[in-house]
């Protein structure tokens, strides 16, 4: 059974509209995907960064109170000649609080104290008096463990970080190595201590959502801070500090917090801690869950309402058409009745009227043959008989073209130019298609052809594509074997550009006149032939085949075929003419007709 019309409509439109929404939604959805993804990644590092030129800032202005404090000549001088005495020490030590100490207690009050040891373990040791500390002021660290922290250049290094340790009592060591009058070698370790309040409230205030959290990791891999106490001072895993250490400023994912989260690190340049932000990829994913839901909703309804207008509009085209087919089903059993007007206010009313006229001469006649078929001779009667049938056989031409005008019609009501631009290409194709019994066109009607074939096609890939045509005007009423440039032009599209078509990609179109026969070049930029395929086609044109051969192995491509053009022109005029191929792999190819110069 074959499908009805109105089947078929509703279902190129279904595949249309489907195909259509569904790469819309697809490419939305990945699109805004990777937005997202790329926006979270940026957003992150954002805040990383600047945790982290904050952390920077607040270390260097302890840097200027190191340089204030160890190019200092009193500094210098007890490093390389502490006093002896206990009067000599009170005095270096009274003189280096009010000069040095009491200055930088004023200028930086959150420092909670500063103290001095050389390699021979000699202390000068201040608290701030600001801060009226009430523990022992003395330092829990030794010499060893100093001289072990800090670093071997003598750069700032931070050796307390317990930063957010519960205790009241918590400070931050901040020390160097430094030298004496002469910069030979360390002489001792400068180190001041600090409020850890001031400093972690740097990074307390960070907001990553409800699950998103900030946490630091120190350089032996242990959690100094995290929004859960119960990791602080826990070892993280080895993947996850590998992927630290390798993924400076940039994202990654890890599951070492029990689910699969998003992390952007980077490095203070001071303390050497990894600052990083960890946000779960559910967060993450769950704006792209909301577009995915809401486009496949929309997408929905959207499929729906337009499948309902397509059903609608094929019906509104094929019912005309289908009462149409029962009226003339019903001419067919003798039946001659008329059609009622649809009042549709387009052809398919002018179409209807004249089926009726048709019917009312039908009738008419067949009430002449009934009235004189008893008095006029059989050989009559069968002449009648042969008129009536000539007449009902112009009924299904005539219902085609009118049903192409029909479809145009509506294209044209539906504002839909590209329905119109094809079915008029293949309207007039057709037309230029089935005239058998002309075997001889001039050039511009085989032009003209191509032009139909090309307007299709532009349809069929989904963009212009423009036939460099060089052949003078001069040649276009110079006659031409009909149907061979369009077969040809499209086994270009079919083989040369197989893989798609690019911007570089061109077909010119040629003729001239060379030993008083007419030569039409047809030359592509495309793949070009491979040498065994092309000797394979050659001697296929030698041995003057109508159509193709099956190589084994393959299947037959179909359609016309560049056998079939090569034997059209040999019927038509003679043995000596034809076509000829010219091609290199990878270059393109050059196919040559060579027909008699018959004029104009």
């Amino acid at each position: 059974m074959k499908p009805s019309l109105a089947r078929t409509i509703f279902v190129y439109f279904a595949s249309v509209i489907v195909i259509s929404i569904a790469a819309v939604g697809f490419f939305s959805y990945q699109l805004s995907s990777v937005q997202l993804g790329e926006q979270s990644e940026e957003h992150l590092t954002e805040i990383v960064s600047n945790v982290v030129n904050q952390t920077d800032l607040y270390l260097r202005s302890y840097e200027r109170a190191h340089l204030s404090l160890f190019t200092s000549s009193e500094v210098k001088d007890f490093l390389d000649s502490p006093p002896e005495g206990d009067y000599a020490y009170y005095q270096f030590t009274n003189d280096l609080k009010k000069h040095i100490i009491d200055p930088l207690f004023i200028k930086s009050p959150d420092i909670m104290t500063v103290y001095l040891i050389d390699y021979n373990n000699n202390w000068v040791y201040y608290a701030n008096p600001a801060l009226k500390l009430i523990e022992d002021p003395l330092p829990e660290v030794t010499l060893e463990e100093l001289d072990r922290e800090t670093d071997p250049n003598g750069s700032m290094t931070i050796i307390n970080n317990r930063v957010f340790s519960e205790s009241n009592n918590q400070r931050i060591t901040l020390a160097r190595k430094i030298h004496g009058q002469v910069f030979n070698e360390f002489k001792g370790i400068l180190a001041i201590e600090i409020k850890s309040d001031d400093f972690s409230a740097l990074w307390k205030g960070i907001n990553l959502g409800q699950k998103g959290f900030f946490t630091i990791v120190d350089t032996q891999g242990r959690i100094v801070y995290h929004p859960d106490k119960k990791w602080i001072g826990a070892p993280i895993s080895n993947a996850l500090e590998a992927k630290l250490n390798q993924s400076e400023s940039r994202s990654f994912t890890d599951d070492f917090f029990g689910d699969d989260r998003m992390f952007v690190s980077s490095k203070s340049a001071y303390s050497g801690w990894n600052l990083v932000a960890s946000v779960p990829m559910n967060d993450i994913k769950r704006p792209i869950s909301s577009i995915r839901y809401s486009s496949l909703l929309v997408g929905g309804v959207t499929v729906l309402f337009a499948l309902l207008l397509s059903y609608r509009f094929g019906r509104h085209i094929t019912k005309p058409i289908q009462i149409l087919k029962n009226g003339m089903q019903q001419t067919e059993q003798g039946n001659w009745i008329k059609i009622p007007p649809l009042r549709t206010n387009n052809e398919l009313d002018e179409l209807i009227d004249r089926y009726n006229l048709m019917v009312m001469s039908l009738s008419e006649l067949m009430d002449t043959l009934y009235r004189t078929e008893l008095s006029k001779k059989d050989a009559e009667l069968e002449r009648q008989k042969a008129e009536l049938q000539s007449l009902q056989l112009q009924i299904n031409p005539h219902f085609l073209y009118n049903t192409f005008e029909n479809i145009i019609c509506y294209a044209v009501i539906k504002q839909s130019s590209e329905i119109t631009e094809i079915v008029e290409a293949i309207a007039y194709m057709f037309r230029y298609s089935v005239q058998t019994h002309i075997e001889e066109t001039a050039i511009v009607n085989e032009l003209k052809h191509v032009l139909n074939y090309m307007t299709i096609m532009k349809h069929r890939v989904g963009r212009e594509f423009e036939l460099d045509v060089r052949i003078p005007p001069a040649f276009f009423l110079k006659k031409m074997a009909r149907l061979t440039l369009q077969p040809l032009i499209e086994n270009i599209f079919t083989h040369a550009f197989a893989e798609g078509i690019e911007e570089y990609h061109f077909i010119r179109l040629d003729a001239w006149i060379k030993d008083q026969d007419l030569v039409i070049v047809l030359e592509d930029n495309g793949v070009g032939i491979r040498p065994e395929r092309l000797a394979y086609l050659r001697a296929q044109l030698h041995s003057n085949q109508l159509a193709e051969s099956v190589r084994p192995g393959t299947r037959r491509s179909g359609g016309i075929g560049l056998m079939n053009v090569h034997r059209r022109i040999q019927l038509v005029f003679g043995e000596k003419y034809g076509l000829q191929i010219e091609s290199t792999a990878g270059m393109g190819t050059r196919m040559i007709l060579r027909i008699p110069d018959m004029g104009t």
